[in-house]
């Protein structure tokens, strides 16, 4: 057995104890699937893989469209996993207060101590921590053992991850000390109010001084307060400080100034020191105006995120978190909502520091929305110690302006409840719920149906409103469409949508991820990046509402980036395991409407043009809408040097972009900014041939000196002149050179369902592909080599094929070496005898080309490239937008039933055939985003004329039954009829279930909400 020896704490000559955090990440070992005995002392890891937290084991799996996590969660593998950890104690730990703390596990886990049960935690995204001051003073070493049961799915309605995916702390104390969030500061004009609760586990009484000291961010004491406290033995106190800053720094969005509270208990043999960054800033909420912040009317220009991030899955490194805020910020977010979960502490420091305000949601549903979720099993037992955990361990955060306890759910038992027990931890922010519609919330949140039309003539002003989910509109980066689109059909009763023209009379764009016949639902198409895919309204106008109406205080666009899971609902499911309504992508590559809310909400000038200016298949003087998003005065284009005039863009939502109809025409596109009539910045965009080359490049901070840092780097298909290929689909092949691996690839796309983790090659996505390189050592020359077989796919203009092969030194020197590459055509392996490369090659279609890349004479890389008829990018696809169809009952939940495709003119994949089976059911998750009402259900079914002329079923809606009849057809199987019931809908989630009473040959299609 291998032990982390952990160095012990030095003390001086009077045995004094500190306080220290000492990081446990390094050293665990993990194993897939349940372990009989795994929480023994004395169990056998020695098989077991060594690894560092944090971890995801599902991001590290295949997608697969039968693993239980679903569309719901990105078709991940989930299940049980157990983690182990064996450390020799320091004689110095002895007779201190030790306790072993987690920052967040997914989820479900138990924690084990020298086979001591420590506790169990359901929820997975909480900071818990346990007591092991017993085994550190009765053992020289300890095992560690937790084990997380993931493996009821779907655990929640997107992914989630699996696994330890936040840091590991041992906490050494004291016996007196200040307990786990013990401390809680918070401010009012120059005044600090300190309370700092403090632990007496000596078995006798203990006087003290407790000494606060307030520090600026340059490390001057500015203030400090001192009280003498007496505690009993195995007792408590809470002590109060009130103390006074002459002239404080204040903190806001614009100069997030952060002081320090110094805390420290002086006792004898005991000297505590504990350190709490804070703000100094005054909020006020008022209904009229909405959020002030130190006197100024503050909009929240936010969007929603959740924990995940692409490629790396739940457990994201800092520096990737600390990019992706940055980016957030450099679009000109101000404000963050953690949907729908807390997430890990570091997101809160990084929101301090880089002055985001954070909406901090605890909560999804206050019931079950997805099958195992948390409110399905956990929320009554578990919400009262959670939401205490959760609010104590946040509410030292500036950023941190208001709270939410919900998100779509109901109960107001359960929203009193929460908001009381928010009120009681922290009474100085105001708390709130993404469209729960109670009125206990002291600010009143909206999602979607805050969308609709005419919502603000009707909006009542006793409360500060906020759109917590708003807006929702889809887009794909690299995708177009110049026809409008909504999900739910125009016009939508049950939406009010606003009504948008399109763009041109015909659709321009004909190019699509595959044909409508290979598609399994109607809702699995890509969106238009012109910002004309939407639900109820555009960004554009949604920027404009918030802009302009006093008592809308904040918006919260869904979302930031996109996300896994949550695939079935809007993009119908496998092979999408993502959800495409961020500004970002998963692979952190910027949309158009990144630059979009640039233009609107930062004053730094910018200038971006839309779309690409590569369109193969276009005849030549075809009218393409060219839009730039600028912040600048005005705007001039120009088509090979020819200026298409001068605009200057709105303030209108349908003014905000400059537009230009421009006829098709290979080249160059040049957009001038001006301010105060002098050109300031341009953007060119140009042309771009076939695809012959790479282009690597770092996003964000380059590699440290440090092991397990990570680096983000951008490869981009261009042709032989650099100019970069906007349609780029060719497969690219990498290797590490160093002290380094490929820890993970992406490329952005909904649809690709390969493994990312520790991934060798990857296709590119309209011309990008993500690599995310991780060092192994703090020290070493690191160089990245990706090598790619390029062209068109289908040859569309060029039937040449090129190979090329890149290098970027991350860290270090750069290596040197003889790079050669031998090809074949014939689809067999390239060998050092096999034709050396040296220009672009001609090829036909149903040529796969292989190529093998030496470095001084050793193998590097080993690639291939297929080019066919079939492969790639559909190119002639043109397709109206299609009206919405119901959700496919063959992809519901259901039991006792079959699916089946033995008949004619049903719609998906097929249907569900309930036979002769009384009881059996199918069961459909309906999501509404909209507002709680009366709603009409359809069925689309067909019925046997066998014995009974009428069929009966059961309708249950959240629990509410009917019994329906429905008349048999004329031609069972063939024919298919719509059966229309009205009936109550929720907000959030709905289970709506069909389950057969008297039936003889009963099928249903599908069923829709409307």
């Amino acid at each position: 057995m291998k032990y982390l020896l952990i160095i012990g704490i030095f003390f001086s000559s009077l045995q004094l104890i500190a306080q220290q955090r000492i990081n446990f990440n390094e050293h665990w070992k993990f194993k897939l699937e349940d372990q009989t005995g795994a929480d023994k002392v004395k169990y056998n890891d020695t098989n077991w893989r060594a690894l560092n937290l944090p971890h995801d084991w599902s991001i590290e799996g295949e997608y697969d469209e039968n693993h239980p996590m679903g569309d719901k969660c990105g078709y991940l593998p989930a299940g049980i996993g157990w983690y182990r950890k064996t450390i020799k104690v320091p004689k110095e730990w002895k007779g201190q207060y030790v306790q072993i703390t987690f920052d967040g596990v997914f989820m479900n886990s138990t924690v084990w101590a020298n086979g001591r049960k420590l506790g169990d935690r359901p929820y997975g995204w909480i900071t818990f921590g346990y007591d092991i001051s017993k085994e550190v003073n009765e053992n020289d070493e300890i095992t560690f053992a937790v084990r997380v049961d993931n493996d009821l799915q779907p655990a929640a309605r997107w992914y989630t991850g699996s696994g330890i995916y936040a840091n590991t702390w041992i906490d050494l104390k004291s016996p007196l000390h200040v307990p786990l969030s013990g401390i809680f500061v918070r401010t009012e004009k120059n005044n600090v109010i300190v309370t700092t609760e403090l632990e007496n586990k000596f078995d006798s009484d203990k006087k003290a001084q407790l000494v606060t000291s307030i520090v600026d961010a340059n490390g001057t004491e500015v203030a400090k307060a001192k009280s003498k406290v007496a505690i009993k033995a195995n007792g408590k106190e809470y002590i109060t400080q009130n103390i006074t800053i002459e002239n404080p720094h204040l903190w806001s969005t614009s100069s997030p100034y952060l002081y320090k509270a110094v805390t420290k208990i002086e006792a004898k043999k005991v000297d505590q020191t504990y350190t709490t960054n804070f703000g100094v800033r005054d909020v006020e909420w008022l209904p009229e105006t909405g959020v002030w912040i130190n006197g100024e009317n503050v909009k929240l220009q936010g969007v929603c995120n959740h924990q995940d991030a692409g490629a790396l899955g739940a457990a994201v490194p800092d520096k990737v978190l600390r990019f992706r805020l940055q980016q957030l910020k450099d679009m000109g977010v101000n404000a963050i909502r953690t949907s729908h979960n807390p997430q890990t502490p570091q997101f809160y420091d990084m929101c301090d520091e880089m002055g985001l305000i954070v909406m901090d949601e605890i909560f999804d549903g206050w019931h079950k929305k997805a099958d195992n979720d948390y409110g399905a099993h956990f929320f009554n037992e578990w919400w009262n110690r959670d939401l205490t955990d959760w609010i104590k361990r946040d509410r030292n955060h500036p950023s941190i302006i208001i709270y939410s306890v919900g998100n779509e759910t109901r109960g107001e038992e359960a929203a009193k409840a929460l908001v009381e027990r928010c009120h009681e931890l922290d009474n100085t922010r105001p708390v709130t719920s993404g469209h729960s519609g109670s009125d206990h919330m002291d600010v009143f949140g909206v999602n979607g149906h805050s969308e609709k039309k005419g919502f603000f003539d009707h909006l009542q002003k006793d409360r500060v409103f906020i759109g917590t989910e708003n807006t929702h509109t889809w887009q794909v980066r690299g995708y177009y469409r110049t026809k409008t689109w909504y999900r739910d059909g125009y016009p939508s009763k049950r939406h009010l949508p606003y009504e948008y023209p399109d763009l041109t009379d015909e659709e321009v764009f004909t190019y699509d991820w595959t044909t409508s016949a290979k598609k399994n639902s109607f809702k699995q198409i890509f969106n238009s990046s012109y910002d004309n895919a939407m639900v109820r309204l555009t960004s554009r106008q949604n920027i404009e509402q918030l802009r302009d109406i006093p008592n809308y205080a904040g918006s919260f666009r869904w979302t930031g980036h996109d996300y896994i899971g949550e695939a079935g609902f809007v993009h119908g499911g496998w092979p999408f395991k993502a959800f495409m309504g961020g500004a970002i992508d998963m692979a952190n590559f910027e949309k158009d409407l990144f630059y979009l809310y640039q233009s609107q909400w930062t004053t730094k000038p910018m200038i971006h043009i839309l779309p690409h200016w590569t369109h193969p298949t276009l005849e030549k003087g075809v009218e393409i809408p060219v839009w730039v998003y600028s912040n600048c005065d005005e705007v001039e284009l120009f088509i090979n040097g020819t200026s298409l005039g001068k605009q200057k863009p709105g303030k209108s939502w349908d003014k905000m972009q400059c537009e230009w109809l421009v006829g098709y025409q290979e080249g160059e596109l040049k957009a001038v900014g001006y301010k105060d009539g002098k050109a300031i910045l341009n953007e060119v965009i140009r042309t771009a041939e076939a695809p012959s080359r790479l282009k690597l490049t770092v996003d964000g901070e380059g590699m440290l000196d440090s092991n397990e840092d990570i680096v983000q780097v951008r490869i981009a298909a261009t042709d032989s002149k650099g100019e970069f290929y906007p349609y780029g689909e060719n497969r690219s092949f990498y290797k590490v050179i160093g002290s380094a691996r490929v820890k993970a690839l992406d490329n952005g796309s909904p649809i690709d369902v390969e493994k990312h983790y520790e991934a060798k090659d990857r296709i590119a996505f309209y011309g990008l592909t993500r690599a995310y390189v991780e060092s192994t050592d703090a020290t070493g020359d690191i160089n990245l080599y990706v090598g790619a077989i390029l062209g068109e796919k289908r040859l569309l203009t060029s039937q040449k094929a090129s190979i090329d092969v890149e290098q970027i030194t991350l860290r270090g020197k750069a290596t040197s070496g003889d790079i050669k590459i031998y090809y074949t055509t014939d689809g067999s392996t390239p060998t050092t005898a096999s034709k050396e490369y040296k220009n672009a090659f001609d090829i036909e279609l149903g040529t796969t080309v292989k190529a093998l890349v030496t470095l001084d004479q050793k193998e590097l890389l080993m690639m291939h490239e297929e080019f066919a008829a079939d492969a790639g990018f559909e190119w002639k696809t043109v397709m109206t937008a299609a009206n919405p169809g119901g959700d496919q009952a063959e992809d519901a939940t259901f039991d006792g039933v079959t699916i089946s495709n033995e008949g004619e003119n049903f719609n998906g994949k097929g249907f569900i055939d309930f036979g002769k089976n009384e009881g059996g059911y199918v069961e459909f998750y309906q999501e509404n985003d909209g507002s709680e009402g009366e709603y009409i259900l359809k069925l689309r079914y067909s019925a046997a004329r066998r014995d009974v002329k009428q069929h009966t079923v059961t309708l249950s809606v959240n629990g509410k039954e009917q019994v329906l009849t429905l008349d048999a057809c004329k031609n069972y199987k063939k024919e298919w009829k719509e059966y229309e019931v009205k009936v109550q809908l929720g907000m959030g989630a709905n289970t709506i279930r069909i389950t057969a009473l008297k039936c003889n040959g009963f099928c249903l299609d599908e069923m829709k909400a409307i």
